[in-house]
């Protein structure tokens, strides 16, 4: 519990009514989003393919679109949902759409043929059906319910875990090479950190580097909460401690030599807590994000390659843009469609491997290798630093059985977070729909991919959120 600090509410309880602005918005963006796009696309055309092909694509763009615009019409705020239908229709709607009406691709895509593409659309509806299945008919009931009310443990918790942040942060900076490799490009950052004990495996590695840049994450986005929420002003140490992580967080967590994903998560997770429930700001949010990904999320590919290593940036179509970049989740879904096809599943193999992340090779010499890597071998691919989306992770694991499960586990999960976030958002002196607001940013590396890769930084918040709150009986009067 948050001793001795007078805590309110840090948003206004929404109305009961309907906002005819929120249903407008919802109509608008079905149109813009499910129509005027797929039109736009139709008709800028510049390769030759079937109104079967079209309408099979366009297919996840509805359904997607759909959704979306259904969470803008609703009264509640619903970020982890709103993140999984962002994904769904720009990675798996708009760029295979966009790929499909210039005849553009990622190089990747070369690996597969058309009915492989086929499957990989009823793949990725699969595991769109599951998700909306599960989320929305609450299969277990109690899971339903809002979520116990977490506080923070206490102001003294918060500034010792402030200070270990910043210190760790700084360790782990030195140890990369100073704050210049942050702002060079992401080849050069990553080789940084390659070198970063490298004997002691990827997976300690992973660990170091998650630990620099989460735990500031995390400490800032509860300090920002605590500053909104407290009555009385911060002391000069809060003051010294913040200023701390704002500045470690724009050197270890800047666009520049950090994923775009994980860019997004970041600005997701400090975005989400400063909305809380105001629906009218949580829908901006959602529209803003997907218009951000398809005409400026490209353009940070320029931040890639090490000076003089990369290519001219292409701004000539925006279509062709999204086609060849770094949007290649449907195609290395494909691609794990085709590698299955000849290797066989897995059956759970992966998966283990990325539980058990942490285990170093030199113990588990047969560790599985990640699954962008496995299929990037098959390939032949050069580079097999390449993605692995949820649903092909679940495919080469067990099939459609896995995709099933996997998504209806993600929709009941998702169903819960979404409705603590609008019960913690609303009770008074709450954090937990903080830990929610990290967790919905962090469902764009889930979503994209690969798991290995991901978990490092999902362990890292899931001890700080743990480390930071507790558990707390709710009172009748927390929420309304």
């Amino acid at each position: 519990m948050l001793a001795g600090s007078d805590l309110r509410s840090p948003v206004s309880l929404p109305g009961e009514r309907k906002s005819g602005i929120g249903a407008a918005l919802a109509i608008l963006t079905f149109l813009c989003f499910a129509v005027a796009i797929p039109l736009i696309l139709r008709s800028t055309s510049e390769a030759t393919y079937s109104d079967t092909d079209f309408l099979i694509r366009y297919s996840v763009l509805l359904y997607a679109a759909f959704r979306m615009s259904a969470i803008l019409w609703k009264d509640q705020v619903r970020p982890v949902a709103g993140v999984f239908w962002m994904f769904v229709y720009i990675c798996l709607g708009v760029v295979p759409l966009a790929q499909l009406s210039t005849g553009a691709s990622t190089i990747l895509a070369v690996q597969v043929d058309d009915s492989t593409l086929y499957a990989a659309t009823a793949i990725t509806l699969l595991g769109c059906v599951s998700f909306d299945l599960a989320y929305h008919l609450r299969l277990f009931k109690n899971l339903g319910g809002p979520a116990p009310v977490r506080k923070l443990r206490s102001m003294e918790t918060l500034r010792i875990f402030a200070a270990a942040a910043i210190l760790g942060g700084l360790i782990y900076v030195a140890q990369v090479g100073g704050i210049s490799v942050f702002f060079a490009s992401r080849q050069e950052a990553s080789q940084a950190l390659d070198q970063v004990s490298p004997d002691s495996g990827q997976a300690a590695r992973a660990i170091i580097s998650a630990f620099g840049s989460v735990t500031c994450l995390v400490a800032l986005i509860f300090y920002i909460h605590i500053f909104r929420v407290l009555r009385s002003s911060l002391n000069l140490l809060d003051s010294v401690l913040i200023v701390g992580l704002v500045v470690l967080n724009v050197v270890v967590n800047n666009p520049i030599s950090n994923s775009r994903y994980w860019t997004l998560a970041v600005l997701f997770g400090l975005v989400m807590p400063l909305i809380g429930s105001r629906k009218a700001l949580f829908n901006v949010a959602i529209v803003g994000g997907v218009v951000a990904a398809i005409f400026l999320f490209p353009l940070s590919d320029i931040t890639r390659r090490a000076a003089g290593t990369g290519v001219m940036l292409q701004t000539d179509s925006v279509w062709r843009m999204i086609s060849t970049k770094d949007y290649d989740q449907f195609s290395m879904l494909a691609n794990t469609l085709g590698f299955t096809r000849d290797e066989g599943l897995t059956w759970g193999y992966q998966f283990l491997g990325a539980v058990l992340f942490w285990v170093p090779r030199v113990v588990w010499p047969t560790k599985p290798l990640d699954s962008g890597v496995e299929v990037g071998q098959w390939m032949s691919s050069a580079n097999v630093n390449l993605s692995s989306p949820l649903w092909a992770e679940a495919w080469i694991n067990f099939g459609v059985l896995g995709v099933a499960v996997t998504f209806a586990l993600l929709g009941l999960l998702s169903r819960r977070l979404d409705v603590g976030f609008g019960a913690g958002a609303l009770s008074a002196g709450s954090v937990g729909y903080l830990g929610v607001a990290i967790f919905s940013g962090y469902m764009f590396i889930l979503l994209r991919g690969s798991l290995l890769q991901s978990m490092g930084r999902l362990l890292i918040l899931a001890l700080a959120i743990a480390v930071l709150s507790v558990s707390a009986k709710r009172k009748p009067g927390d929420t309304k």
